[in-house]
């Protein structure tokens, strides 16, 4: 009886443990707050974002350019200057796998 009550609590523990998921935030970083030009006439100023995100399974992906992606539609939604970019990379765990994520959000005056 103790026997198999020890095997049953390890297997609820390793289940426990393999079906748990972390979420960790690694770097944010911000970059870009020095003036802007100055502009003959004031310029309006608009909040933009961007998301990309790499999964991975035991190890293996075929997306490395998740992070050029994002910038590259972050740049693709501002027809003027950007400003006051700030980056958050950070990483969600899972059962054999992980999605790292990548959000950007700057400001654009048009």
């Amino acid at each position: 009886m103790t026997r198999a009550l020890l095997l049953l609590s390890s297997l609820a523990a390793l289940l426990a443990l393999a079906s748990g998921c972390t979420y960790s935030v690694h770097e944010v970083t911000a970059a870009g707050f020095a003036p802007a030009d100055a502009a003959p006439a004031p310029r309006k100023g608009e909040w933009i974002h961007a998301r990309g995100e790499q999964s991975v399974v035991l190890g293996i992906t075929d997306n490395t350019d998740y992070v050029d992606r994002a910038y590259a539609e972050l740049v693709s939604q501002c027809p003027g200057d950007i400003v006051g970019l700030s980056t958050r990379t950070s990483t969600s765990l899972g059962f054999l796998s992980y999605t790292n994520v990548v959000e950007m959000r700057a400001m654009c005056l048009r």
